[in-house]
């Protein structure tokens, strides 16, 4: 039965490629909300930094300076964790996406199947 091809062999292939897109596509977003999250963390690092620096310090320009830096790092937070929520948001469609690639090359693996199988029987009799 080696013989026989499934009739929607090419479109096969091609939900096999949808599938490893989109495979590739949740994996590149997932990569991009780790930089992102490290970029965070640097940003709290430095917050906290700021926040120490400010403890020891007496003069009164330094602490000006002090916080009118902690509020541009406060803002950069927000922004970050903006910027995080949108990935994340990514993420979530991209893994639905892949789903449902998924869900479509299963159910072309089924109709090969049921080729196949009608073939053999008809081979059969």
């Amino acid at each position: 039965m080696a013989s026989h091809t499934f009739s929607m062999e090419k479109i096969l292939g091609w939900r096999f490629d949808q599938e490893d897109e989109a495979r590739l596509q949740v994996a590149n977003l997932k990569e991009k909300w780790d930089r992102e999250n490290q970029h965070l963390q640097s940003l709290i690092q430095e917050n906290i930094k700021v926040k120490n620096d400010n403890l020891k310090n007496t003069h009164i320009q330094t602490l000006r300076y002090n916080d009118y830096y902690k509020m541009v790092i406060d803002e950069k937070i927000i922004q970050q964790k903006n910027l995080m929520d949108a990935t994340q948001a990514q993420i979530s469609k991209a893994n639905e996406q892949l789903l449902e690639a998924h869900k479509n090359r299963k159910a072309m693996e089924k109709l090969k199947e049921k080729e196949l199988t009608a073939a053999e029987e008809e081979l059969k009799r």
